[in-house]
């Protein structure tokens, strides 16, 4: 694979990292009531954060994976459905969600040592989660039907804190804050959202699976 092709897809992950990044910081103003939305409006711009977030997740894995010629077919070229998308890519690489990992350590590497990365068991959202969040977000960003709004045992909210949409969030962050995805059978993307040194952006690189202290 030209080392070309990789760094484009890096770059293109790491922008769409950006992008999940902003959007979670968006959320969590929100919820921090920095807004000045009511109570409604806000449960539903974090909900449509949300959508838009699994949404990233699972653009970003098919960007990863592009080394796959089907990824490039019409039909997956023009989808946006994180479901959809996840589902053809399960078919093409079972192992195409990005891996939550943490720091475990230090390990020889020739003359040098390097820190070993060591999964996060059980992952803070795991592909299943993502999925049940996407599926979820749905009735909360519909106002619903005539028959429900007559229905006078349907409250309508008026919540000033939203745990459900913190918790989500926060999986989220979990699960890409430090973070390898594969891009080909030998090589995968490391991530950082937040590197102190990039003055906070996004971090990548491309490494061989060979050279990760797993």
């Amino acid at each position: 694979m030209a080392r070309k092709d990789m760094d484009q897809r890096r770059n293109l992950y790491g922008s769409l990292m950006e992008e999940v990044k902003l959007r979670i910081d968006c959320i969590d103003r929100a919820v921090r009531g920095q807004t000045g939305f009511p109570g409604p409006i806000v449960r539903e711009f974090c909900y449509g954060q949300l959508r838009l977030l699994c949404e990233l997740i699972s653009l970003g894995c098919l960007i990863a994976h592009g080394d796959i010629p089907a990824t490039y077919s019409k039909r997956l070229g023009k989808e946006y459905s994180a479901d959809a998308i996840m589902k053809e890519l399960e078919k093409l690489r079972p192992h195409f969600y990005p891996i939550a990992i943490k720091q475990a350590g230090w390990t020889p590497h020739g003359d040098k040592k390097m820190h070993r990365a060591e999964g996060i068991n059980p992952p803070p959202l795991p592909k299943e989660a993502l999925l049940d969040l996407y599926g979820h977000t749905h009735k909360h960003l519909h106002r619903g039907n005539v028959r429900k709004l007559l229905d006078s045992e349907t409250p309508i909210e008026m919540a000033t804190n939203f745990p459900e949409i913190v918790s989500w969030a926060q999986k989220i962050n979990d699960q890409l804050n430090v973070h390898f995805i594969a891009i080909s059978e030998d090589y995968l993307i490391f991530c950082m959202l937040r590197t102190i040194e990039a003055g906070g952006r996004v971090t990548t690189g491309v490494l061989e699976k060979r050279d990760v202290p797993l």
